[in-house]
């Protein structure tokens, strides 16, 4: 299974009531503040400083809900239980998203609620569970189309990926391509799409194919400096030229796709610890076959 990220970090956007007395000052530093928290946790995530991405968040949740921002809790609530899958605290990450789902007060927006829909089956990808993760991905597509949400590309995405993990391949690149479709053939949904494409066809043993589609991938990717996807994207081009028998081609991209992800940040959580740990593998069997 490839290695995933899946770490939502997003500002809570609240339009306030203009010309307000005090209560809409008191709200609007609040929210101000929380969205502080939220810029700086990406921060902190992202050099791979996960307590500190944790205590952040958990500060911008505890502002959000101190102004029922109803909309910031969830995005609060969302960032918060993805810092758990990647600490590998999977039931943390479910607890916290059981309050997304099951709400002591005001409901949620269906658009945040298909996130979590989505984190939902990650989670269960994680654990191997491919049937529940079918029915939450299944929710989280429901959901999108209900609300005309801004993450149907990923809902497709997420789709075409629990199809490819259980060999469905045919169904998988019909929802990678609607993700593609619907990602506009910008960003990093799209970049997600064109790498799955290029993973159903290194499992059709289609490699020219797949390798292209890699290619592509890793062209958005560079250009949205997301790392832990460009050692992915590196990663599916080696086994594609791998596939092919062009040995020297594959150890050249295995190695940039190594270098990629050991330098991706300065503590590297699991997750990427993974990524690191089946390209050396690659390189291994690669090594192996040559002797």
């Amino acid at each position: 299974m490839n290695s995933r990220v899946a770490f939502i970090i997003a500002a809570s956007l609240l339009t306030l009531a203009c010309g307000g007395g005090p209560s809409a000052t008191v709200v609007s530093q609040q929210v101000q503040r929380s969205n502080a928290h939220n810029v700086n946790a990406r921060a902190a995530y992202e050099r791979g400083d996960i307590a500190l991405a944790m205590k952040l968040s958990s500060e911008a949740l505890r502002l959000s809900r101190s102004v029922e921002d109803t909309e910031g809790t969830a995005l609060n609530l969302l960032n918060i239980a993805a810092i758990y899958r990647v600490r590998d605290d999977r039931a943390a990450a479910h607890e916290t998203l059981g309050e997304l789902f099951n709400p002591a007060g005001e409901e949620y927006p269906e658009g945040l609620l298909a996130r979590g829909c989505m984190l939902k089956a990650l989670l269960y990808i994680d654990e191997g569970d491919l049937g529940e993760a079918s029915m939450w991905a299944d929710k989280a597509e429901e959901l999108c189309k209900g609300s005309g949400c801004t993450s149907m590309a990923g809902a497709y995405n997420l789709k075409a990926r629990v199809l490819l993990l259980r060999d469905n391949v045919e169904e998988a690149q019909q929802y990678a391509e609607r993700g593609r479709r619907a990602g506009g053939g910008m960003g990093a949904e799209t970049a997600n799409s064109l790498r799955l494409l290029g993973d159903s066809y290194l499992a059709l043993k289609e490699y020219g194919h797949a390798e292209k589609l890699y290619k592509e991938a890793l062209a958005l990717d560079k250009s949205l400096g997301l790392p832990p996807k460009i050692a992915l994207d590196l990663k599916g081009m080696g086994e594609a030229a791998i596939g092919a028998g062009r040995s020297d081609k594959a150890r050249g991209y295995l190695l940039r796709a190594l270098d990629v992800s050991k330098s991706a940040s300065v503590s590297p959580h699991f997750r990427t610890r993974d990524i690191e740990n089946e390209i050396r593998v690659l390189l291994e069997t690669l090594q192996q076959a040559e002797n």
